[in-house]
C-alpha cells in the first residue's frame, strides 16, 4: 500500500502539529484510531517551540504548565518523567521603578501605594460589594467592578490595552480569564486585620516546566504519536466539501487526502478562507475581519548570572514598548550557562504594524534602548541579540465578538465531520490543560 492510499483510508485527519493537534493525536493513538497530522512547517510545536540561541535556549512565549486538571497533569508527567520540574518563581509588575506582586495582593499594595490611594481602593471595593449587580458589558466595566476604578486604572487597564491593541471598553470581558481572581473586599479585610496573612492560593509562581524548555512537551508528544502519523511541510490550501461533509483536502504538495473525520487547529479565518465551495459572502466578511494579536520577541543574552528572580515581569506603562520580560533560566537552569542568562522581551503587535515589519537591527535597537532606560542592565552586560516573530499569538476578543463567532460557528456546524480545536481555531484564550480536555472529548465522539 502506497502512502497516498494509506492516507485516504484514515479514520481522522488533523490539520496542524501545534499543541492542539498533538493533543488530538495523543488521544487518537490511545483510542487506536488511524490518523494523520498535517503540519505546514518543518517542525512541530506551533507557537510553543523551544529554540536554541548560542549557549542559550528560549521559548516562543512565556509558557508554563499549571496543575489545573489532575488527568492532564498525569499525562504530562508520564510523557516527561523526571524532565518535568516543579518551579516556584513568582511574577511581578514594574510600577514606578518598583516591583509589585502579580497577581495583585493587597498586603503588597499596602507597602507600595500612599494612604490616600489605599483609602480610595478600600472605599471603591466596599461600594462594589453593595452596588447593583449589573452585567459587565466589557473588560473595563468588569475590572472596575472587580478591583475598583483606582486599582484597575493603576495596574490593569493600561496593560490590557497595550497587550490587545484596543481600548478596554471595546474588549470582551472574557479576555480576563483567571486574571481577576484573588483580590476582593474579603482579602483586603484579612490583610488589614490579620497580621502576617498570606493567601497562597492566589500566588501565580508555582508551576511545572520541562528542564529543556516548554517545547520539549510537544516534542515528546510527537515521539509518542510517531513519525508515521505526522506529515511535515504539508500545507493545506483548499478544503473541499459536499452535502454537509468535508470530502477532501488539497495540499501544496498536490496530495488530496480523502476525509472521514477532520479536526482543524487552523486559525478560524484561514479555515473558512480555504473552504471550497466558498462560504457565503456574509460569513467571509465576518471571517476576514477577525483579528489575531501577534508578538515580536527580542531575545537578549546577558553577561549576568541572573536578571531577576521572577518568572515574568509585566510592564503596563504605555511609554514602554514591551509588555513582558521573562527569563528562561528562572524556569530551568538548563536554559542558560551558569554564569550567564538571557531574557525574552515581548512586544504585542499586528502584522501590519511598523514594529512588526521593521528590520531586526531597528527592532532590537529600540528594545535595547528601553531596556537600558527602564531596567538595571547596562550596555556592557549585553552579549548578543536576535528577533523572533510569533503570528496568531492571541485571538482578539472585541466587544462584539460573541455575535460574530456565533454566526461563524453556526455556519461551520453543518459540516458533521468537522471539529475545531485550539486557541486560534476556537477563537478562545486557552491553556495547555484546556486543549487536552477538549481534545479528549472530541476523540471520544469520533
Amino acid at each position: 500500500m502506497n502512502i497516498e492510499e494509506k492516507i485516504k483510508i484514515m479514520d481522522l485527519h488533523i490539520i496542524g502539529g501545534g499543541p492542539a493537534g498533538l493533543a488530538a493525536g495523543y488521544f487518537a493513538k490511545q483510542k487506536n484510531l488511524t490518523f494523520q497530522i498535517l503540519e505546514g512547517s518543518s517542525d512541530l510545536g506551533g507557537n510553543c517551540k523551544t529554540i536554541s540561541f548560542g549557549e542559550f535556549m528560549y521559548d516562543t512565549g512565556a509558557h508554563r504548565f499549571h496543575d489545573k486538571n489532575k488527568d492532564v497533569t498525569a499525562i504530562i508527567k508520564t510523557l516527561m518523567g523526571d524532565e518535568l520540574l516543579k518551579v516556584n518563581s513568582p511574577s511581578k509588575i514594574f510600577w514606578e521603578k518598583r516591583l509589585v506582586n502579580f497577581p495583585l495582593e493587597f498586603s503588597n499594595i499596602l507597602k507600595t501605594l500612599d494612604k490616600t490611594t489605599i483609602i480610595n481602593i478600600v472605599l471603591e471595593n466596599i461600594i462594589n460589594i453593595f452596588s447593583f449587580n449589573k452585567n459587565n458589558k466589557n473588560f473595563k466595566e468588569l475590572s472596575y467592578k472587580k478591583y475598583g476604578k483606582t486599582l484597575a486604572e493603576l495596574f490593569l487597564i493600561n496593560y490590557t490595552e497595550k497587550l490587545w491593541g484596543l481600548d478596554a471598553e471595546n474588549l470582551n470581558n472574557k479576555i480576563a480569564g483567571d486574571r481577576l481572581k484573588g483580590l476582593d473586599l474579603f482579602s483586603i479585610l484579612k490583610t488589614l486585620f490579620i497580621k502576617n496573612n498570606i493567601d497562597q492560593k492566589h500566588l501565580d509562581g508555582s508551576f511545572y516546566y520541562p528542564k529543556n524548555g516548554f517545547g520539549s512537551i510537544f516534542n515528546s508528544l510527537g515521539d509518542y504519536v510517531g513519525k508515521e502519523s505526522i506529515s511535515l511541510n504539508s500545507n493545506v490550501v483548499e478544503i473541499h466539501h459536499k452535502n454537509n461533509l468535508i470530502k477532501n483536502l488539497i495540499l501544496d504538495n498536490n496530495e488530496d487526502p480523502q476525509i472521514k473525520n477532520l479536526i482543524s487547529t487552523l486559525p478560524l479565518n484561514l479555515l473558512i478562507k480555504y473552504l471550497r465551495p466558498a462560504a457565503p459572502k456574509d460569513i467571509l466578511n465576518i471571517s476576514n475581519n477577525l483579528k489575531y494579536r501577534g508578538l515580536r520577541l527580542a531575545i537578549i543574552s546577558l553577561d549576568l548570572k541572573s536578571f531577576s528572580n521572577n518568572a515574568s515581569i509585566y510592564y503596563p506603562q504605555s511609554n514602554i514598548p514591551f509588555t513582558r520580560i521573562y527569563e528562561p533560566k528562572n524556569r530551568s537552569i538548563k536554559m542558560a550557562p551558569n554564569d550567564k542568562t538571557c531574557i525574552v522581551v515581548e512586544v504585542p503587535c499586528q502584522p501590519q504594524d511598523l514594529i512588526y515589519n521593521s528590520s531586526d537591527d531597528e527592532f532590537l535597537d529600540k528594545i535595547k534602548y528601553n531596556l537600558l532606560k527602564y531596567t538595571h542592565i547596562v550596555e556592557s552586560d549585553i552579549i548578543n541579540s536576535t528577533s523572533q516573530k510569533v503570528p496568531f499569538a492571541y485571538p482578539i476578543l472585541d466587544y462584539e465578538i460573541e455575535d460574530k463567532l456565533n454566526k461563524l460557528f453556526n455556519y461551520l456546524s453543518v459540516f458533521t465531520n468537522l471539529n475545531l480545536l485550539g486557541r486560534s481555531a476556537e477563537f478562545k484564550y486557552l491553556h495547555t490543560h484546556n486543549l487536552f480536555i477538549h481534545a479528549n472529548q472530541l476523540i471520544k465522539n469520533i
